[in-house]
């Protein structure tokens, strides 16, 4: 069968072995039942098509430790990794479709937007290592910041306040305050400028 036999490998290069992965120093930081409590809850109200009221999803994230702000709106098949490492500022915008891979802290600011498909994974791993070793950092969305449709935040990136980051870019790192970013990896293209007063 295709895969069960394992390549040569040249004699100056080391070979990754996944065999020998151990994230058993990893701590989950809630108890095994209450993960499993998690998973089926998120499964049931967030991750549904169904369209629950955003103050019931909102009061179910609370209920499980995370820190959710007023007015926050939580779109459908929303997913949420671990809520107690999750905090949400006032009236900020959860898109359909949102992954949020909170193996470590995430903050969202408040009045920021996530649209469809955005990801935010806070683990990796390093490549450089046999055992392909579990590495994590948290992200931050400050206040006012826009994630665009199906982009990612990588673990330790930061988008700062009022930053855009374009659809399908992906962002690893830092960010300046009202930048705009596109591309893969972001780099930033241009300044933000809100005017006063309503689109026309």
């Amino acid at each position: 069968m295709p895969g069960t036999e394992r390549q040569a490998v040249p004699a100056e290069r080391t070979a990754v072995d996944l065999s020998t992965f151990d994230n058993g120093w990893y701590e989950p930081g809630r108890s095994l039942a209450v993960r499993l409590a998690w998973m089926a809850a998120n499964r049931a109200f967030l991750q549904t098509w169904f369209p629950w009221p955003n103050s019931l999803k909102a009061r179910l994230l609370r209920a499980f430790g995370a820190r959710v702000g007023r007015g926050v709106v939580l779109k459908n098949r929303v997913n949420v990794k671990y809520p107690w490492n999750l905090e949400i500022g006032d009236r900020s915008w959860i898109g359909e479709g949102v992954w949020i891979d909170s193996l470590a802290k995430v903050r969202i600011g408040a009045d920021a937007c996530l649209s469809q498909n955005v990801m935010i994974e806070t683990g990796n791993h390093d490549w450089s290592v046999p055992s392909f070793d579990l590495m994590l950092g948290e992200v931050d969305i400050e206040d006012g910041a826009w994630a665009a449709v199906g982009s990612l935040l990588l673990p330790g990136s930061k988008l700062r306040s009022h930053a855009v980051l374009g659809a399908g870019s992906t962002l690893s790192g830092d960010t300046e305050t009202y930048g705009v970013y596109a591309g893969v990896p972001a780099r930033k293209v241009k300044d933000r400028r809100i005017r006063q007063g309503r689109s026309e």
